[in-house]
Parts: C-alpha cells; structure tokens; sequence
C-alpha cells in the first residue's frame, strides 16, 4: 500500500473520535504528533487504512490535580511535562524521562498519549510512570475502564488497547514530600537516540540514608518494561551506604532479561543495568542530603 493511499480524518470532538473508533468496517490507528508514525511505515509496520488524528483535539492535553491525583492528558507533550511546576514538584521523575525523549523538535511533538501507545520496551516516559504508579484510562464509545500500567502492555508494540478504544487520561498519585525520583538513560548519542538501557528510581527517604520504600523499573532489557523487584527488597534493609547500593547493582545484573540486537549485546546491557542503578541511587542519595533531608 502506498502511503497516499491511507486516508486521514480528522474528529473535532472525543465523541466523534470515538464514534470512527467504533467502525469496524476499515483498518484504523490513532496519530497525535506523529514522531514514530513516518517511521514505522517506512519499516511496513503501520500501513491502516485510515488513521485517526487527533492532533486537534485539545481537551485531551492538560495537567492538573484533583482529589489528591494528578490527570494528565494523553495529548500532553512532552515539553509541556518538563516545563510544568506541578509535576516538577510532584513527578519529578516523569520530568526528568521527558527532558530524554528525543531532540527539542521531538519533545515539542511527541505526546506522553503517544509514546505509552507505542508499547516500546525502550520508551523513555513509562519506566518513569511504572514507579509513580500510574493508571491508564481506556475510553470508548459504551465504556471506561482504568487498567494500571503495569497491566497495559503485553509484549513489544503490544497492550491490552481493543480497536474502539483510546487513551484519555494518564492518573498518578503526587509524590510525598520525602520521595524523590530519577531517570537514567543510556543511549548512543544523548537525548537524541533510543535508549539501549534505561532505569528509573523513586525512593521514599527516612534520615541517614534509610529508605522507607522503593520502586524501580527498567526498559530495554526485557520484551516490556520490568520492575526490579529483587532490587526493590533490598532498598529497605539497611541504610544505603555504598557497600548496600553496590549490592543492589549487582542483583540488578542478574534481574534483567536483556536480548542481543544492533544496538548491543545482551551482556553490555546488563552491566550498563548494574551501572545506570547505582548511579542513580548515588545521584539521588546526593540530592536528598543536598536538601537537608527536607
């Protein structure tokens, strides 16, 4: 199929775009910024028969808080996570994985609605969103249903998404004041590449350096993002002197199911796993004495 041969349409309305979504009588996707879109028709990987934009559809890009969580639009850019103060104090870890997402062009394009329905292993948004816990709400034209996100994706390009639905609200609870996130990235050319290895860490901190609980998760090392569960236990057993975050580098070596493709190997992947946690736990131990332990 040539690509002049795919019709767009272009609903003014969540209703309308509903309703096209509803018609199993053609082969649709969804677009909002596009940004993976030329590429992967050019791959023959997405070739609908129609696609969906719904760049235009504005009451779907928002940032807000209401009733103690936090509602983000699917048609939120990226640029506009970095530039918010509400999740730069509440979600800062989700800043921080948008601010990698690729060039400025792209961040100005690309949509956090986007980069969570391309289910890549590698997307730099949803480690972030693992540990913050978000929840994704599926809208069609007869249901809503909030799926947590760590049940949305099945394999590589795959989620649990039914052909009449779409993404209309991403759901995070704010961070507590003694919790602090970050993101880590490894790629061949900073901010500008997929990642090979990724990893973000939210840590809830008590006074010299104990952690009171913990999540991480890491992408490109499995065929969906993965929480590091073994890694997780142990944040919690004693104070995180250097020996402990070493330790938990080195279980995070074993914990992660990486394959070899061309951008690495398997091994280099792994002890970039290992390297990117323990980083990250030093950065964020620096962070939280820096601020006086709030």
């Amino acid at each position: 199929m040539l690509i002049s041969e795919i019709d767009l349409v272009s609903p003014v309305s969540l209703q309308e775009c509903l309703k096209l979504l509803s018609d199993n009588s053609n082969d649709h996707r969804v677009i909002a910024g596009g940004t993976d879109a030329a590429v992967r028709m050019k791959e023959g990987k997405w070739r609908p028969e129609v696609w969906i934009n719904i760049k235009g559809l504005h009451e779907l890009r928002y940032i807000s808080e209401k009733n103690g969580v936090i509602h983000i639009g699917p048609l939120t850019t990226h640029t506009d996570i970095i530039r918010h103060t509400l999740l730069q104090k509440k979600a800062d870890v989700l800043v921080e994985a948008a601010r990698e997402v690729g060039a400025t062009q792209m961040q100005n394009m690309g949509t956090i609605g986007g980069n969570i329905g391309t289910a890549s292993p590698a997307g730099d948004t949803i480690p972030a969103l693992y540990v913050l816990g978000a929840v994704i709400e599926l809208r069609s034209m007869t249901s809503v249903r909030q799926i947590p996100i760590e049940e949305f994706f099945i394999g590589p390009g795959k989620t649990i998404l039914k052909t009449n639905e779409m993404i209309t609200n991403i759901m995070i609870p704010p961070q507590k004041a003694n919790e602090i996130g970050i993101f880590q990235k490894l790629g061949p050319r900073k901010a500008q590449s997929i990642s090979i290895v990724n990893v973000a860490i939210s840590l809830l901190m008590g006074k010299d350096r104990k952690c009171l609980g913990g999540k991480i998760a890491f992408g490109a090392v499995a065929p969906t993002i993965i929480r590091a569960k073994k890694c997780e236990a142990l944040l919690t057993q004693q104070p995180l002197t250097d020996e402990m975050i070493q330790n938990i580098g080195k279980i995070a070596w074993k914990e992660v199911m990486p394959i070899t493709d061309g951008r690495a190997t398997a091994a280099y992947r792994r002890d970039m796993a290992s390297s990117l946690l323990e980083r990250g736990l030093y950065r964020l131990l620096r962070r939280w004495e820096n601020d006086g332990e709030k």
